[in-house]
């Protein structure tokens, strides 16, 4: 996953010099993220984009995410200021002027990777389910504790039998690290769900964890981004911060 993040941000970086070359851009699409301080009443104070993103990109994302609302984080019924992180399906298409036009589709907000990753690497396939031909299909429940360690909520099993994987996606969980969300200015607890695919075609094999909509969002984005430039579908997870306003 981390190889299609770099690939992404070299077209992107590639789209904005053949614009300035006046050849015809073509839109690119990437992940993208941002740390958000909300106060109490759920108005974004503060965006912070990854840093991993042209300064460009950034700009466009931070000015846009502060005119989000969320629903605020409550503690005994009394609403509190806090901090979440959003992730994007974004689509950019640069102009011969030097200017951009971007499409952002909210995807998720809740406790984020850490080291600014986008998106979790993927468990390595069993060696001996590859050489018996086995494929799966699961959803995992993952409980992010206010540590940012991850553990196994429980393993859901959509197809395949889940004893020639379930090892692999036990240990792939516990190596995982998050930044957790703040609620008064103390870390959380919160619980994520990944799908994850194993899957084998001729003799490589591929695997992914995606999220549902990821690929829907996307497609949607690039096509907006010469219409609409602000195609934002606003989706709540298991965050305390629930999104309310992202357009």
């Amino acid at each position: 996953m981390s190889a299609k993040w770099s690939v992404g941000m070299g077209l992107l970086v590639v789209a904005f010099v053949a614009a300035a070359g006046d050849k015809a851009a073509e839109p690119v699409r990437f992940y993208a993220n941002a740390r958000v301080v909300l106060d109490a009443q759920g108005v974004p104070q503060e965006v912070q984009a990854n840093e991993k993103l042209p300064p460009a990109v950034r700009g466009v994302i931070e000015q846009r995410v502060l005119q989000w609302r969320f629903e605020p984080a409550r503690i005994d019924g009394e609403a509190k200021a806090g901090v979440t992180y959003v992730f994007l399906d974004a689509c950019a298409l640069p102009l011969p002027d030097g200017g951009m036009r971007m499409a952002l589709d909210y995807r998720s907000n809740g406790p984020a990777l850490a080291q600014d990753a986008l998106i979790a690497s993927p468990p390595l396939y069993p060696a001996a389910a590859v050489r018996a031909g086995r494929e799966g299909s699961f959803r995992v429940v993952i409980n992010v504790g206010k540590d940012g360690a991850a553990t196994v909520g429980r393993i859901e099993t959509r197809t395949g039998s889940l004893k020639s994987f379930e090892k692999t996606l036990r240990d792939w969980v516990a190596a995982m690290r998050y930044v957790p969300e703040q609620v008064g200015g103390m870390p959380i607890a919160t619980q994520l769900a990944m799908p994850v695919d194993f899957m084998l075609e001729g003799e490589s094999m591929r695997r992914w964890v995606r999220e549902d909509r990821e690929r829907a969002a996307q497609s949607h984005g690039c096509r907006a981004v010469a219409a609409d430039p602000d195609p934002q579908r606003p989706v709540v997870l298991d965050s305390p911060f629930k999104p309310r306003e992202t357009g």
